[in-house]
């Protein structure tokens, strides 16, 4: 964990064990009243918004009626859904301070939280005439929130486009932006708004962080992995920024830089174990599979229910050719999660290394049976069957994969199949049709029968069907 964030969590931790104190002794005070703002945020960014309630009542206790004090408390009721309880708050407040605009726009809240809605949009409208650049941004974000309730994503996304042409550097409507933009499929759009806001605050981490969402959306993977980077580097404690990118760079195949990313998250943050979990699958990846194994086993002893670590832990195994560890870590994972093809074909493919055939077609049959609409585990069940001398029970599987899926590598694997069972023409035939459905994929007959390469019959119909 980075050297400012273990001093902010010790900070916080230390005014919560003062303010416990305090609770036991029935009487809270703190001489700064910030104290009790910095409570009432570490609270409800946790969550706990009755607690966070609680503090407020002991802030209003120590100082009186405050308005900036019950438009909190108004704040944490309204999240609590308890809208009405809110108004009749926000009314007290609006007495100690007339024309608040805090107050109103939270009023439109409640307002529209009661199913209000033309109360709401009207009240918000009248407060646009006179609102400054700064206010008007919060009103439009107060009218996102209407349409959010409303599911008007599209709306949503233009009402939090001004706010942000009214001020970019509005946390809450950034924040928001980021959602709203995959709702209303406003991908490009978003792009081009916060490059617009990058040119005027280069600092700004959230325009990055939304830039970098836009761009993952579109597969534009440098351009998502340059974004994020420039996130987390406006913003050093921005986690989302750090993990996101190491999706990405994980997805491409940048083993090196997602492990940076990971790594860097690790230091600077709270572990868990999706996070030791990511670790394990960059250093498997680049083959370092004692090291993977500890960060699997270390996210296991985070959550020992995460069955996707269990998995892995045997994969590495299984390319250390220690299969009788992996078989016994496959199974650990499949106790955990039953209905996940991947697990059963892992765990035929060590019983198969192990020679006990039985079980691994058994599992094989499983993996087929828990994703039947995927052809590869149909295709790896015939195979399996054909290796072992059984074409006949291979071409039943593909019989029964038809009544299930569809795709040319299936035709290619029947083609097979009946080169194996000596049905040449059949085979020829079947390989004509899988060649008209994807010639590119004709590779795979060569995997599967390496030597139907030198056949000239094969050769002549894959000649017949190259495209110009």
């Amino acid at each position: 964990m980075g050297q400012s964030n273990f001093k902010d969590r010790h900070a916080i931790f230390h005014l919560i064990s003062q303010y416990e104190n305090m609770l036991e002794k029935n009487r809270v005070f703190f001489a700064n009243l910030q104290c009790y703002h910095e409570l009432i945020d570490y609270y409800e960014r946790e969550c706990l918004l009755d607690r966070a309630l609680e503090v407020v009542g002991s802030a209003i206790l120590q100082v009186g009626l405050s308005a900036d004090f019950l438009l909190r408390n108004a704040e944490l009721l309204l999240e609590k859904k308890q809208a009405e309880q809110a108004l009749s708050v926000i009314d007290q407040a609006e007495i100690l301070a007339p024309g608040c605009l805090r107050a109103s726009i939270l009023r439109a809240e409640g307002f529209a939280s009661l199913g209000m809605l033309d109360a709401s949009l009207a009240l918000l409208d009248s407060l646009k005439e006179d609102a400054s650049t700064e206010e008007l941004s919060n009103i439009y974000v107060c009218e996102a929130l209407i349409y959010d309730n409303l599911k008007e994503y599209e709306r949503m996304f233009f009402v939090l486009k001004a706010a942000l042409q009214e001020n970019p550097s509005n946390t809450e409507a950034l924040s928001r932006m980021w959602y709203v933009v995959e709702y209303a499929r406003k991908h490009e759009e978003s792009i081009k708004l916060h490059e617009e806001i990058l040119e005027d605050t280069p600092y700004n981490a959230l325009a990055w962080y939304n830039l970098g969402a836009a761009h993952h959306y579109l597969c534009n993977y440098e351009e998502a992995i340059e974004a994020y980077e420039f996130a987390f580097l406006a913003k050093e404690d921005f986690e989302f920024a750090y993990r996101d990118c190491a999706e990405v760079c994980l997805y491409v195949e940048n083993y090196q830089k997602a492990l940076n990313c990971y790594q860097d998250a690790l230091e600077r943050f709270e572990p868990d174990s999706d996070l030791f979990l990511h670790i394990g699958l960059c250093y498997e990846k680049m083959g370092n599979y004692v090291v993977a194994r500890d960060f699997f086993q270390r996210a296991v002893e985070f959550d020992y229910y995460c069955a996707e670590a269990h998995y892995h832990i045997g994969c590495c195994f299984s390319k250390q050719k220690e299969w009788q560890k992996a078989i016994a870590v496959f199974l650990k994972a499949i106790k955990l999660e039953e209905k996940n093809e991947e697990y059963y074909s892992a765990l035929a493919e060590a019983y198969s290394s192990v020679g006990n055939l039985k079980k691994s077609e058994f599992y094989f049959r499983e993996a087929a049976d828990t994703a039947p609409e995927e052809p590869a585990h149909w295709i790896t069940l015939a195979r399996f069957l054909m290796k072992n001398g059984r074409p006949d029970d291979a071409l039943e599987v593909l019989d029964e994969a038809d009544e299930n899926t569809y795709g040319p590598e299936l035709l290619y694997c029947r083609s097979v199949c009946l080169f194996e069972m000596g049905n040449k023409q059949e085979a020829l035939l079947v390989l004509e049709e899988a060649l008209y459905e994807d010639f590119d994929a004709h590779q795979a007959l060569f995997h599967m029968m390496p030597v139907l390469e030198k056949d000239k019959e094969v050769k002549a119909v894959i000649a017949i069907f190259q495209p110009d």
